[in-house]
């Protein structure tokens, strides 16, 4: 690695009184010493450093001078000044950076003023701010398989778009989005989720909770109840929690959110947030008696639906349900959104929103007031892979695989976790939610993860109702060998602490 070149070093003014050589002597002396200025730093020329304050030439020398003489810096033909290694008062030297633990500790004073400080401090559950670099260890949920991502077409439709012939590429994007990408997305859910829209109803996002975020702002003033599935997506309650509206937590069963108990408990809410077509994380669909009365009441409120189309381009065995947003009467009442980052990479950050006619102005106003809009030249790509066949072509793939990794997880579980862990038939998604026959999710997930496996309890995702002791496992980022292996070692950990 190289060493760092300085190429601007502000320092304090000088003291009534002080000479210029004594100021500028001591400023770079406490630079050094503090650790500011790294060991083998390259410092300015003494005319760059005379030009930035203004001083002669002579100036600069006699303080380069006397550092050199007390071994603060050290000269090297061919690299210049730098910093010397070997301090003569190296024990002094302190670090500028904060100590670790001041970010831990409680703040005494002058806590953050704001609506959100104290919701997304103490009253939000905790989401990770920062994932791991280092692959998902088994069976860690809502990861996919990136080893499998067609990385060098995506590679070659880059280079294409940063041609010289396409500089138009660089300006900035509508906040709306590219109309490329969005006439892409009107086309491909057109025909995959039976959703008619056209692209000026279309917005490009970076994520689905910023599509959410968006409409709390748009829909739900503060203390608006807003339904929300329990359990749920952790991300999205984050988001209705810190947006000050009064989350109400729906109960959900085999058949999807219970409308009823939401009709019951909050009639007048807003909004209401689901996965109908796989619910995140038990994996259920929505049923169709309950599509209707979701649909009939948000017609009958004026409400708001925010269909989350979470996996379902992931469908193995059963029958691929049909969007919210595709039935009558439901497309000025339903927010229809998708991500490509969980279907193609996750540090990719594009996804959409098909919004309601008298949303859509609203919601690009919002866009470009918060966010601007996403990466433009990831938009263009995207919309190539989309229009050429590369996307459909991925899915396709990547379906055949995570169903055949789907079916050796049930193997493997079935083979041996036998009075441990019961899993159902998983018929769609990237991940699994397994009922622990005799042990607590605590307990369990502390024994598994000691033995090297990550899994997360049912309970991170629910807010007011309990389920069984149930663990939320990914499957889909994992080979048969890896998801045998690791199954034997999860009976090892259970076994032994049965």
């Amino acid at each position: 690695m190289n060493p760092p070149l300085v190429l601007s070093l502000p320092l304090d003014a000088p003291q009534a009184g002080e000479s210029l050589h004594r100021w500028l002597y001591e400023g770079l002396r406490q630079s050094i010493v503090s650790g500011r200025l790294p060991a083998d730093s390259v410092l300015p020329g003494t005319r760059t450093l005379a030009r930035q304050f203004h001083l002669s030439r002579g100036t600069v020398l006699a303080a380069y001078d006397q550092l050199l003489a007390e071994g603060y810096l050290v000269t090297r033909v061919g690299s210049g000044t730098r910093v010397s290694r070997h301090l003569p008062d190296q024990s002094a030297k302190v670090s500028v950076a904060p100590p670790a633990s001041v970010l831990t500790q409680r703040p005494v004073e002058r806590r953050p003023k704001g609506p959100w400080i104290n919701r997304l401090v103490e009253h939000v559950p905790a989401l990770p701010l920062a994932l791991s670099d280092v692959p998902p260890r088994p069976f860690l949920p809502h990861r996919s398989d990136i080893r499998a991502f067609p990385i060098d077409t995506w590679r070659q439709l880059h280079v294409r778009q940063l041609r010289s012939s396409r500089i138009d590429a660089l300006r900035e994007v509508n906040p709306a989005g590219l109309p490329a990408l969005r006439e892409a997305i009107a086309d491909h859910l057109a025909i995959s989720r039976a959703v008619s829209a056209c692209p000026e109803q279309i917005v490009i996002v970076s994520s689905m909770q910023q599509a959410l975020d968006l409409c709390m702002r748009l829909v739900a003033g503060p203390d608006d109840a807003v339904w929300m599935e329990d359990p749920g997506h952790m991300g999205a309650r984050e988001v209705m929690l810190a947006s000050g509206a009064r989350v109400v937590d729906i109960c959900v069963d085999c058949d999807g959110m219970r409308v009823e108990d939401g009709i019951r408990e909050a009639p007048a809410a807003a909004l209401a947030y689901t996965t109908p077509s796989r619910h995140a994380p038990l994996g259920v669909s929505l049923s169709s008696d309950r599509r209707a009365a979701l649909l009939q009441w948000a017609i009958e409120r004026d409400a708001i639906v925010f269909e989350d189309d979470c996996d379902s381009q992931y469908c193995f065995a059963a029958k691929l349900t049909p969007a919210l947003r595709s039935l009558p009467g439901a497309s000025e009442h339903v927010v229809f959104t998708g991500t490509f980052s969980r279907l193609m990479f996750p540090s990719l950050r594009l996804a959409y929103a098909v919004l309601p006619l008298r949303l859509v102005e609203p919601f690009k106003r919002a866009a470009a007031v918060t966010a601007r809009g996403a990466n433009g030249i990831a938009q263009a790509v995207m919309a190539d892979f989309l229009a050429e066949g590369h996307f459909d072509r991925h899915i396709r793939r990547m379906r055949k695989r995570y169903a055949s990794r789907a079916q050796a997880f049930e193997t493997a579980a079935r083979r041996h976790w036998q009075g441990l862990i019961d899993i159902p038939a998983i018929e769609a998604g990237l991940d699994v939610v397994g009922q622990l026959v005799r042990h607590d999710e605590a307990a369990a997930v502390e024994r598994l993860a000691a033995a090297g496996i990550d899994a997360s309890p049912l309970a991170r995702y629910s807010a007011r109702h309990r389920h069984p002791s149930s663990l939320v496992m990914g499957f889909a980022p994992f080979d048969e060998v890896e998801i045998d292996l690791s199954a034997r070692r999860i009976a090892s950990a259970l076994r032994v602490a049965a």
